[in-house]
């Protein structure tokens, strides 16, 4: 391999960032081996700055007053313009403009070689990259001054001597994110996101005598806006709860969680259905921009009775199915939550007997879609339900969901949530 192909720059070092007014500047310092008039040299010979810069001249900068052209090379596009040298005390100072940035190169004496300094006005938003490019033709001006040139690096060719690690290290330094940075600052905002509404989540379902209950949750994005749970009331109640925020993602998640949590807060054994859902709506109205909805459905379930009160805010009506495989709809209730700020709802109710079972779902199993663009639908979902009845819950919950998911080869565009109870 060529000494060019086995460069890798060091870690990110001897930069710093200053801010006056609106205009930043990169200081970067760098000790070099050799005498202040051999480095005064590189900094302004055409010859040598086509060896290590990252612009070409068509004129010495040597001298104060001088204009020449000057030509970023291997840029995207190619940028040229007229500089002025405004100062050159050889071999200490060098100031000149390079476009409508200002560059003042320091030349010190130090320990037998030069400590070099380059002063250079850069927008904000691009000083970590200015400096992980200057770091780099830093490094090969020092190969062309020792003897073992390898040739300029400038440009997108940067890219591949990991000018990516040093801009982004030189970000960290100056406290400035790059798009990177923001990425995975994002996905692990999202991870913890997700972490803690999945803790949302029943760990572990109730359960209770005569009574299988199996459920999941699977959102259509990192986080969803679908929301169940299976709440105990003493030794023979539960509360079952199903819900889908309209939208996906980030929002509908949040909205969720507020409305987990009023749910629980108000949720009790003597409270019932109809009841809770009206104290529900009146809280969420107040939460609920006017583009945003929910739907919901509660359940009060008496496992001694072996009776379920229930109401119905708009959301997928829940398919019983009989051991027969006669099925029941649950639709008694009312509006979507949260739209109207009072809400009166009707409620329902339906004795279980057993070998009955009861499936309560999201839309986005009903309206998952094939590849031409047709959706699974309730019909059909019911069907399944009806066929498969004969299962235990976990088992009908889980063969609902791989249904689905073969019809929609797994691209599920919605949240997609079901809860099933099996009596025994």
């Amino acid at each position: 391999m060529t000494d060019r192909e086995l460069y890798t720059p060091g870690p990110a070092s001897g930069a710093q960032v200053r801010k006056d007014g609106e205009k930043w500047t990169l200081i970067l310092v760098r000790e070099l081996r050799h005498s202040p008039e051999k480095v005064w040299q590189a900094l302004t010979d055409p010859a040598h700055l086509r060896e290590w810069a990252p612009f070409d001249v068509d004129g010495s900068l040597g001298t104060v007053g001088t204009t020449v052209k000057l030509t970023t090379v291997r840029a995207p596009k190619a940028q040229v313009s007229e500089t002025k040298v405004t100062r050159a005390d050889a071999p200490k100072v060098l100031e000149y403009n390079w476009g409508d940035k200002d560059i003042r190169w320091e030349l010190e004496a130090f320990g037998g070689g030069t400590r070099l300094t380059l002063w250079h006005n850069i927008d904000r938003g691009f000083i970590s990259m200015g400096a992980a490019g200057w770091h780099i033709c830093f490094d090969v001006l020092d190969r062309l001054l020792i003897g073992t040139p390898i040739g300029r690096i400038v440009g997108a060719e940067a890219m591949k001597f990991d000018w990516p690690r040093l801009n982004s290290e030189y970000a960290q330094q100056f406290g400035i994110e790059t798009p990177s940075l923001r990425l995975r600052k994002q996905a692990q905002e999202y991870e913890e996101a997700k972490q803690i509404q999945q803790a949302l989540m029943p760990k572990e379902i109730p359960q209770m005598p005569g009574l299988e209950i199996s459920g999941s949750w699977r959102p259509a994005r990192i986080v969803g806006g679908d929301y169940f749970d299976v709440l105990e009331f003493g030794a023979s109640r539960l509360g079952l709860c199903i819900a889908d925020v309209s939208g996906k993602g980030m929002p509908a998640a949040l909205l969720m969680s507020n409305l987990q949590a009023v749910v629980k807060g108000l949720a009790a054994e003597n409270t019932s259905p109809k009841e809770l859902l009206e104290k529900v709506n009146r809280v969420m109205w107040r939460n609920t921009t006017e583009a945003k909805f929910i739907t919901l459905f509660y359940g009060l379930l008496d496992v001694n009775r072996k009776t379920l009160q229930y109401a119905n805010a708009g959301h997928n009506a829940p398919v019983l199915t009989r051991e027969d495989g006669v099925q029941v709809r649950l639709e008694q209730g009312g509006l979507i939550v949260g739209a109207f700020e009072e809400c009166v709802y009707d409620q329902g109710e339906i004795d279980l007997r057993p070998g009955d079972r009861l499936v309560m779902f999201t839309d986005g199993l009903s309206e998952a879609v094939d590849g031409n663009g047709e959706e699974f639908g309730e019909k059909r979902l019911a069907e399944a339900a009806r066929c498969n009845r004969q299962l235990s819950a976990e088992a009908l919950h889980r063969c609902l969901l791989d249904r689905v998911t073969d019809f929609c080869r797994g691209e599920f565009g919605d949240d997609a949530t079901v809860l099933v109870i099996a009596v025994s």
